[in-house]
């Protein structure tokens, strides 16, 4: 029987085969073939743009925009990846609304709340509401815009807004809860110039922005100047149906999602022309340009912050400006500042650039610290690397700095949250809906030339204002560029 099978399965083969060659059922000697391989379209297969190395036009989250019956703007978008669901409540002005001697209140205020709870809903309980459900509730505070964070699983979703909401709504502010987040802070700050990095960029927001709205900062005088009053009267100021917008993320259904805003952010008073002026935010620079200051520290190495004007995040070079920034020092190890001053000379362990846009302005930045016996070997190499981009500029490092920064780009997506502040910081700065659907196409439309043109027209070395944070005597002028004296710089703690 097996011997059957087996001569039945070679006989099938062997008609197979020379149906096969011949394209008929006979046993007549099949015509020669040709050798050639056939063409194969590969174009349409999924994977096909990883063999070109071009970045497909990718799939982004579609943000939906709405409005309460008052007038409270809310942004959401819908995931069920995971059953969570975060919510921000953005509130519009703050910190540079506080008065010179009261700095420090609005952070204050917005910790307090997040810790304090309510009159029927203390701290205490808050604490433990949240503990045993595994729900998140903060405050970030800033100086145009802060928000209060809240994120809870799926099913505790509902109740844990409506809690949250009653309590940003009438927060406690107990005298005790008060002085307990206040001496917390003042201890902070007490600490302030242990990290020296930390010290020489408060430095540096002082020397760059001087007594504008931008230049402000909490310091223990005026921190110490606070009483519970104070925060009582700034939560009738700030907390307002025209400050407010909602941003939700996660798994919520729309339908649901509206009848829970509206039975507690939609029932606040909202007006309209009550709204602040977030334009006094609108404030260029007072540095001299090419200054050099020194904040003096008894430590054994120097933070080196170098401090210049960029541009804002709708300006047609932005997309060049962000391939220099990624060549000369924001692409960590591989950068051209850290080669330099890190790999090639050992000054450093860390040596970066980076730059921050907004809907007005702009900042460009360089950072390292060294030994201080390196000091003047670096600022004079990080000098020459500003003067000459052309050494490191070219059409092939162009093109390996847009292919990483496009296969970058997806990973913004991963996360729904995080994907709703991108989303919202660039409808802030002005941005166009068509900005991230865009965004691969204009990176790769960026030249040489356009590269140069910026990197020499924004980063002239005497473009740059210079902070060090170290021993007195430590600034020995080498490079030509750079005052002969460092002034000192002190700063309230």
């Amino acid at each position: 029987m097996i011997r059957f099978i087996r001569a039945a399965a070679a006989a099938a083969a062997l008609c197979a085969l020379t149906f096969s060659l011949s394209g008929k059922a006979s046993g007549k000697a099949a015509p020669a073939r040709s050798t050639a391989k056939p063409v194969v379209d590969t174009t349409d297969r999924p994977w096909y743009h990883y063999i070109k190395e071009e970045m497909p036009r990718p799939k982004i989250p579609q943000v939906k925009e709405f409005r309460l019956s008052n007038g409270i703007p809310v942004y959401y978008l819908f995931s069920e990846t995971v059953p969570l669901v975060s919510a921000q409540v953005y509130i519009e002005g703050g910190g540079f609304e506080v008065a010179d001697e009261k700095l420090g209140l609005h952070g204050l205020w917005g910790e307090t709340v997040a810790f304090s709870g309510s009159e029927g809903f203390d701290r205490d309980q808050l604490s433990a509401y949240l503990e045993a459900r595994a729900s998140g509730f903060g405050f970030h505070g800033g100086m145009e815009r802060s928000n209060f964070s809240i994120n809870s699983m799926a099913h505790y979703f509902q109740n844990d807004l409506k809690k949250l909401f009653a309590v940003m709504q009438a927060p406690r502010l107990a005298e005790e809860d008060f002085e307990i987040i206040r001496t917390r802070i003042l201890k902070e700050f007490e600490r302030r110039d242990e990290n020296p990095a930390k010290w020489a960029s408060l430095g540096m927001t002082k020397t760059f922005w001087g007594g504008t709205a931008r230049g402000r900062y909490a310091t223990m005088r005026t921190v110490k100047n606070l009483k519970i009053g104070d925060l009582r009267d700034w939560q009738k100021k700030i907390w307002r149906g025209e400050r407010l917008s909602v941003a939700v993320t996660g798994d919520i259904k729309e339908e649901a999602l509206k009848n829970l805003l509206e039975s507690t952010f939609g029932k606040m008073a909202r007006d309209e022309k009550a709204r602040p002026d977030l334009t006094a935010m609108h404030v260029n620079p007072t540095v001299k340009a090419n200054s050099l200051q020194i904040m003096p520290r008894d430590i054994p190495q120097t933070t080196v912050i170098y401090k210049a004007p960029g541009m804002k995040h709708t300006d047609a070079d932005y997309y060049a400006l962000r391939i220099f920034d990624f060549l000369l020092g924001g692409d960590s190890f591989n950068s051209y500042l850290t080669q330099k001053i890190r790999t090639e000379k050992g000054w450093a362990y860390s040596a970066y650039s980076t730059f921050e846009t907004d809907d007005f302005t702009g900042t460009l930045m360089l950072f390292t610290q060294t030994a201080n016996v390196n000091l003047p070997d670096v600022v004079e190499a990080m000098d020459e690397i500003l003067a000459r981009p052309e050494d490191f500029i070219s059409r092939e490092k162009i093109e390996q700095a847009k292919l990483s920064l496009k296969n970058k780009f997806v990973f913004l997506f991963e996360n729904p949250a995080q994907y709703m502040k991108l989303y919202l910081t660039l409808k802030w700065d002005g941005l166009p809906l068509s900005y991230l659907p865009d965004y691969a196409k204009y990176l790769s439309q960026v030249t040489e030339a356009d590269v140069l043109r910026v990197a020499k027209k924004y980063y002239r070395p005497e473009n740059f204002t210079v902070l060090l944070c170290g021993p007195p005597d430590i600034y020995q002028k080498k490079s030509a560029l750079r005052p002969d004296k460092a002034a000192v710089l002190e700063i309230e703690k």
